[in-house]
């Protein structure tokens, strides 16, 4: 039976405010990433987008932190989040204007629906067939049970107290049990699972969008990474120290070391990563310039053991043309994303004619845990 008593979208009213060490963090980081790694000359579309962020980079430059304080603050009144996630003053603005996005995010039967997506997914939901069946003699939909029921499902299978945090005001979703849930956090969830899957400690996802997979791949014990433009970066530390706290985050200019702690980077730093047991791209590689998208495709076929890519192929170019022109020998399998039209989700995984640089990016890496069996390993096949 349908549990109507969460069948509603409300709006967060009241936010958290970062502390004032965390905002001279935040812009101490974002003037050292600009000063390595501005936007890609490459990158129309987020070039279209800084500029609607103009306010934001002229308080993050500025030496009155009064006003940076107020943005990062309340960011439904800023586009630090547009293109990345649904709290932003122009997406908000379209939805009140009653356009499309309304239906798609502010609509709680459609936001149910991803949530029972989900549940398909991880199996404990039948697919409909509408083509009837057995299950379905009347080629109608089973009655939706309650989400609670959901929420346990998920719960159960990602091992965790799970729950929805809202830290901004102004946010929009599915009233729940756990919290306001957006779309973005159905997906989030799934993104981090599937990585669980496929990461036995570590993950590199570029372009981290909000920070929301990292959340939940951060609680489900994977250590964490995101490369991304700077901008964005800010709105991530924004979002995973209010929900994870301010020392679960490392960026360029903290003094500490990066220890276990989830780390922002700017493109310029990819090359302190590391190898990883698999790295996350989605809706944003095809996004990038097209030569972008091959450097970071080049980085991951030496890196990583697995690339997982959710990407939409409505532009110039797809993930697979760039990957089968570098690595037409690379494995690979194609599906459609579970949750959300027009997205596929693809696995690469780089042949043996990589071997050689991913051995030698392993022995060039940092981390003794793995460079000092492999080195020995070396010495004794010398």
């Amino acid at each position: 039976m349908t549990d109507t008593t969460y069948q509603r979208v409300e709006r967060v009213v009241r936010g958290t405010h970062p502390s004032k060490a965390l905002v001279d963090r935040i812009k101490t980081s974002y003037r050292l990433a600009l000063q390595k790694a501005p936007t890609p000359e490459d990158s129309f579309l987020w070039s279209m987008i800084g500029g609607k962020q103009a306010d934001i980079h002229e308080a993050l430059m500025s030496d009155d932190d009064g006003r940076l304080m107020a943005l990062l603050s309340n960011p439904q009144e800023t586009d630090l989040y547009y293109g990345v996630d649904i709290l932003a003053k122009g997406i908000i603005a379209m939805m009140n204007a009653g356009t499309w996005i309304e239906d798609r995010w502010n609509d709680a039967g459609e936001l149910q629906s991803k949530l029972e997506d989900l549940v398909v997914f991880l199996g404990d939901r039948v697919l409909f067939n509408p083509e009837g069946g057995a299950n379905y003699p009347h080629r109608t939909r089973p009655e939706s049970d309650s989400l609670d029921h959901y929420i346990d499902i998920v719960q159960r299978h990602m091992g965790i107290d799970l729950k929805f945090p809202n830290p901004f005001a102004g946010e929009f979703g599915l009233v729940t049990s756990k919290g306001i849930a957006t779309e973005r956090v159905f997906q989030a969830i799934y993104q981090a699972i599937l990585l669980r899957r496929h990461a036995a400690s570590t993950c590199l996802e570029i372009g981290g969008g909000m920070g929301r997979t990292a959340y939940y791949a951060r609680q489900m014990g994977i250590r964490y990474s995101i490369v991304d433009l700077p901008m964005t970066i800010v709105g991530q530390a924004l979002f995973l120290s209010s929900t994870l706290g301010e020392d679960a985050i490392w960026m360029i200019g903290d003094p500490e070391p990066r220890g276990d702690r989830i780390t922002l980077l700017p493109p310029s730093e990819l090359h302190t990563v590391g190898p990883v047991d698999v790295v996350l791209n989605v809706d944003s590689l095809t996004e990038m310039g097209e030569k972008t998208a091959a450097d970071y495709v080049k980085w991951i076929s030496k890196n990583a053991g697995t690339f997982l890519s959710i990407n939409h192929e409505a532009n110039h170019f797809t993930v697979r043309q760039v990957v089968e022109t570098l690595y037409p020998k690379s494995a690979r399998s194609r599906h459609i994303y579970w949750m959300r039209a027009g997205y596929v989700e693809e696995e690469f995984i780089f042949r043996p004619d990589n071997s050689k640089e991913m051995l030698a990016s392993v022995l060039q890496s940092t981390s003794w845990r793995i460079t000092q069996p492999l080195r020995r390993l070396v010495t004794l096949l010398r």
